[in-house]
Parts: C-alpha cells; structure tokens; sequence
C-alpha cells in the first residue's frame, strides 16, 4: 500500500510543463481508480483500527463488511440531546 501511494503521489505531481498527468485524458481513469482503491483502502484500515480500539475485532470481516459498517455509522444521526 505505501508503494501505491508514493506511485500515486509522483504520478499526480505536475509535469515540467505545468500540466497534470489528470490532463491526459487516457491516463485520467486509471489514476482515478487508483485514487478510489488507496481511499477505500484506508477508510477500511481506519474502521478496522477503531473497532478494534473499541474492543471488538474485526479480522472476521471482509473488507466489504467493513465498509458497509463504516457507511452505516456514519450516517446514523447521531446528535446530542440540547441541555
């Protein structure tokens, strides 16, 4: 994942010209889905690390059940009652 990531990152570097590789309208979608995999990926580790700190584990869940609880909590509407 950090190779990704720096891969990622040299890719979206601007060009000696001033241009972005996001410019090239060939090279466009694949650095967006690579944009879309690290997030996902990240997102899923920083759930993963939470549940854990919380006391429950999570080496039971894919990846994909992950996600869907990440999604879920966070739009649960969660406001505190005004005192």
């Amino acid at each position: 994942m950090d190779e990704a990531r720096a891969l990622n990152e040299w890719l979206l570097k601007p060009l000696a010209d001033g241009s972005s590789p996001l410019d090239d309208a060939a090279l466009k979608p694949t650095l967006l889905r690579l944009r879309e995999t690290l997030d996902y990926a990240d997102g899923v580790s920083k759930v993963r690390e939470e549940l854990e700190q919380a006391g429950l584990p999570s080496e039971r869940l894919t990846d994909e059940q992950v996600a869907d609880l990440g999604r879920r909590i966070a739009d649960a509407p969660l406001r505190r009652a005004a005192a």
